[in-house]
């Protein structure tokens, strides 16, 4: 089958082995990102998104064990779940210094231990284990050439492991919202694989069973960023409308309301062959 190419950042280069591997962000952006986190960092039930993807990797994950891998693991937030909640060894891969000891703090601070957590570039380090789990939870979306950071997960899965992987919906109504916050941060995503097409065509690709496929978190209110500072009008009004919604969300009422329009989050599960 051919290679799809769903390109929608600005970035743009002739050779076709750099577009392969061309991130929409840098390593800066994500040293500053997470230099000065807070920790211990761990699920709260009361932030709506973490909630419902809680809910929905506890219900995909049922019956699961052995170890889990994350990708872009910082601050290892998600693998502690995965270690309290659902009894898997975590270990993993993070692109930047500064998520990679945040990560280990982080687990230290929560009496958690782990595999490995390896600081590196992803798309460089071989395979050297096989896990039953390999997951990613907002890590494709910031390459072009997704199918071949997918494949690149499949490198590292047991053969009859399980694959998950999780991205924001910056399309529907998230696209105009933060397109007047902020529309910059746009060019940091991958808009084209944001929608369940994308990620049946993996299914084929792939070989892979299809566990759960569908649009989770609902409406989300702080997926949308804004800029600091002086706001105009339209800036000002969706901040507000935000702000509201945020106290809105605390109860679970809307929680299981998804669609394409107003979930924040897609999320796919698949069992490898």
């Amino acid at each position: 089958m051919e290679n799809k190419d769903f390109i929608t950042g600005k970035h743009r280069t002739n050779d076709a082995r750099n577009l392969i591997y061309m991130e929409l962000t840098d390593i800066q952006f994500w040293e500053n990102y997470w230099a000065n986190c807070k920790l211990p960092s761990v699920i709260n039930y009361k932030f709506s998104f973490e909630r419902c993807l809680a809910d929905q990797l506890n219900k995909a994950l049922v019956g699961s064990s052995g170890e889990i891998l994350e990708v872009g693991c910082a601050p290892g937030k998600w693998l502690a779940f995965a270690a309290q909640e659902l009894g898997l060894k975590p270990s993993g891969i993070e692109y930047s210094k500064a998520g990679m000891e945040a990560t280990l703090n982080n687990f230290s601070l929560l009496g958690i231990e782990p595999g490995f957590v390896e600081y590196g570039n992803f798309l460089e380090i071989k395979p050297h284990k096989k896990f039953d789990i390999v997951m990613s939870l907002g890590f494709i979306e910031h390459f072009n050439m997704v199918d071949d950071i997918v494949e690149k997960h499949i490198g590292w899965l047991k053969n009859d492991g399980r694959l998950v992987l999780g991205i924001p919906n910056f399309r529907g109504v998230y696209y105009i919202l933060q397109k007047i916050l902020d529309h910059t941060l746009l060019n940091k995503h991958n808009l084209g694989i944001m929608n369940l097409t994308y990620f049946y065509h993996l299914v084929e690709r792939y070989s892979l069973t299809p566990i759960f496929i569908d649009y989770v978190g609902s409406f989300e209110p702080t997926l949308p960023i804004g800029k600091t500072g002086i706001m105009n009008l339209q800036q000002f009004l969706v901040k507000t409308f935000l702000r509201i919604m945020v106290y809105l969300r605390r109860v679970s009422l809307f929680d299981h309301l998804n669609n394409r329009i107003i979930s924040s989050y897609i999320l796919a599960v698949y069992q490898a062959q």
